[in-house]
């Protein structure tokens, strides 16, 4: 019988991730394999998240004028200057290793062009970033593995305003539990916006927000279809930094064009899976007529919870007493000694609690 191997493999599938396997390639395989495998057994090494959120000290760069890095590009960032131009820039090599993320304030430096006449060639860097100003809220969500702990969304906003569709996709409380953890980690006032109100009736009140609604959290009902709830979300831009999440095809880039006429975000349909399809491709800084700023992000699948306090827990579930979140594993959602209002809570808490531990629990490396 033919056995079937990992790529790069030749040893019994059970025997891949314990230790002494690495130990053993260091004697018999090449420097690039031994070292690859070094970096995947993470549990070895003090891997220190916090540390990749540090910035270096911009101090000596206070001279340099300041702007809002409004997009990133895959060799360059556009940046925003004070009279709301926008200038292409290249990363200093100070800034190597360093993740900047949109809403950044950063400090640049004229880049000066062999070729007078390329200097107004708005594809080329006319400018260079050195250094990043210390931000006022950074917000970000779990990454992939001890490898990647953090995937930033954007810095020094003010609000997260979590979107939700009525239908198309059907309307997910689990996200907005998840994003609401994300905004009290990152001090972000949390709001929720309903899009695509104008699919339902009238007497559809959407039960499934009445959790939240418990709460007190603010939820506004939009429809661009309509202009319904526009006004509000404008008066609200007047004087704040909001930025926008949710699932594709939730209505994200039709609400922004609706609040920013002339932006012209391209916008997409749901797919056959009853899935949206995602238009917009990376985080856009967008400044509004009304004084303030709406940053757009990609659709995402899921927002992960890994890595952050379990403290949150308390505050997105605060229907629960200190005991039963402490952990939530022990206790049966649908016993009908617990009497619970909404049983499916309990269960996205257990989902939460468990996701938010210190490592990934689909990573596959030995423990």
């Amino acid at each position: 019988m033919n056995r079937k191997f990992r790529l790069g493999q030749s040893r019994e599938a059970a025997d891949l991730d314990h230790r002494e396997v690495y130990s053993r390639e260091a004697k018999s395989d090449s420097k690039r394999r031994q070292q690859s495998a070094e970096r995947v057994q993470t549990g070895i090494e003090g891997h220190d998240s916090e540390s990749l959120l540090r910035l270096p000290d911009a101090s000596p760069w206070l001279h340099l004028p300041e702007a809002t890095l409004v997009q990133r590009h895959s060799q360059w960032v556009d940046i925003e200057l004070a009279d709301r131009s926008v200038l292409r820039a290249t990363l200093s090599g100070k800034l190597k290793g360093v993740k900047l993320v949109v809403g950044d304030r950063v400090r640049y430096s004229p880049v000066p062009l062999e070729q007078p006449e390329l200097v107004f060639d708005k594809k080329l860097p006319q400018a260079q970033v050195i250094a990043i100003s210390p931000r006022s809220s950074l917000l970000k969500r779990g990454g992939l593995d001890d490898r990647e702990p953090w995937q930033l969304i954007c810095a020094n906003a003010q609000e997260l305003w979590a979107c939700a569709a009525v239908v198309d996709p059907p309307l997910r409380p689990g996200l907005l539990e998840r994003a609401q953890a994300l905004a009290l980690s990152a001090g972000l006032a949390f709001r929720i916006i309903v899009t695509k109100r104008d699919r339902a009736t009238a007497k559809d009140t959407l039960p499934e927000l009445d959790p939240l609604r418990e709460q007190g959290l603010p939820i506004l009902e939009t429809s661009a279809a309509s202009g319904a709830g526009l006004e509000v979300l404008k008066d609200l831009l007047a004087d704040r930094v909001a930025v926008l999440v949710g699932h594709s095809g939730v209505g994200k880039s039709t609400l922004v064009n609706a609040l920013l006429p002339g932006s012209e975000i391209r916008t997409g349909d749901i797919s056959r899976y009853g899935t949206g399809r995602q238009t917009t491709t990376a985080a856009r800084w967008l400044p509004t007529p009304y004084g303030g700023t709406l940053i757009d992000t990609p659709g995402i699948r899921t927002l992960s919870l890994r890595g952050l306090d379990r403290e949150l827990l308390s505050h997105v579930f605060p229907e629960f007493p200190a005991e039963l979140i402490e952990d939530p594993t022990a206790f049966d959602p649908f016993d009908g000694k617990l009497d619970l209002a909404y049983p499916e809570r309990l269960q996205s808490l257990q989902r939460l609690w468990l996701e938010m531990d210190t490592r990934n629990p689909n990573q596959n490396v030995h423990r």
